[in-house]
Formats: C-alpha cells, structure tokens, sequence
C-alpha cells in the first residue's frame, strides 16, 4: 500500500478543472515577474514566518529555536516556485509537502490560511507597483498556481494519512472507504451543530 508520489501527483492534477489549474501562460507570466518576485523575496519569507510564530496556534508546530532553520526551506520553494519548470517533479514536490504536514501537525486550514496571506501579500505588492491590468493578470495566475498546491498538499495530506491508519490497522483501504460511506450516510448536514 506504499504510495507512488507521482501517480498520486497525476490524480489529484487530473481532478483540477483544467482551467483552474496552473498552466504554461502562468508559467510565462511567472517567467516575465521573476526579477520583482526575487526583489519581493525577503519581505515574503519574513512576513510568512512573522504570521506563523505570532500566532499561538501555528507556534505550536515550530520547536523553539527553529525559525532560523525553516526560513532557508521557504526561500528555497519560492526560488523553485518563481522560476520554474513547473513539471511532474514540481507538481510532486508539492504533494510530498502533505506528508510532510501530516509528520509536522500542520493542518488544512493553517497551511489555507497561510496561502491566503501569500496571496493577499502578493496582490499588495502588485497593486503598488503596476497597472490594475497587471495586477488582474498576475493574481489569476497566483491564484492558479495556489489553487493547484493547495489541491496537491491538502489531498496528499488525506490520501498519505488514510494509508497510514490502514497500514498500521491492517484494514484494506477499500474497507475503510465502506466504513467510512456508512458512518457519514445517517449525518444529516442540516441538522449538524
């Protein structure tokens, strides 16, 4: 039941509406900002982490001391991130970062909430030194690009630890998919509180 990164990868890309997915335009439009991406860098990296180590809840995740050594890992994934190429090898490095939050404790609506401050960032920054067009045209493709990581990590963050609770329960993933479909066919959504 291990799991193959990149036919998992391949999946979760397949399950994308084409037109929401990051696509080779953004990836020139990418190409085009990468010099105000670099020169962006510091304050992106910096803020992030400001974000995550003022937060009471995000704090939890980090060991104390550990700032300094994460820092590097995010400067890393956005030089990776603003210059590409954005292959199968990219796409699967993404999906590994669910694992990575599943061994962390980094839940869904952190790593979420993290892209939506990337994001808001990102359009500040745009807004102040180009044109409305620009800025329109260059948050549709962030928000392609953040679409298609946020699907990869949050997906291979479910799939990675279904397989760990049916390897280390000995339960057939098919199984727990039965199990699972009978808990949750009496829920009545309108009658949760």
């Amino acid at each position: 039941m291990n799991t193959n990164l990149k036919e998992l990868t391949q999946s979760i890309l397949e399950m994308i509406p084409t037109q929401l997915r990051f696509n080779s335009h953004d990836e020139s439009v990418f190409q085009r900002l990468k010099p105000f991406h670099e020169r962006i860098a510091e304050k992106v990296v910096k803020g992030f982490y400001d974000v995550l180590f003022e937060y009471p809840t995000t704090q939890t995740i980090f060991k104390a001391g550990e700032r300094p050594l994460r820092e590097p890992d995010l400067q890393h994934w956005w030089q990776k991130t603003i210059t590409g190429p954005f292959d199968l090898g990219y796409w699967s490095w993404q999906s590994a970062v669910g694992v990575i939050h599943i061994k962390r404790k980094v839940k869904n609506p952190m790593m979420l909430s993290i892209w939506g401050w990337i994001l808001m960032t990102l359009q500040k920054e745009f807004a102040t030194n180009f044109s409305p067009h620009e800025v329109f045209e260059f948050m549709d493709s962030w928000h392609r690009l953040a679409i298609t990581v946020e699907s990869l990590i949050a997906e291979s963050f479910l799939h990675n630890y279904i397989v760990a609770l049916a390897q280390s329960t000995g339960t057939e993933l098919a199984l727990l998919d039965r199990l699972v479909a009978i808990e949750v066919a009496d829920i009545d959504p309108k009658k949760l509180e």
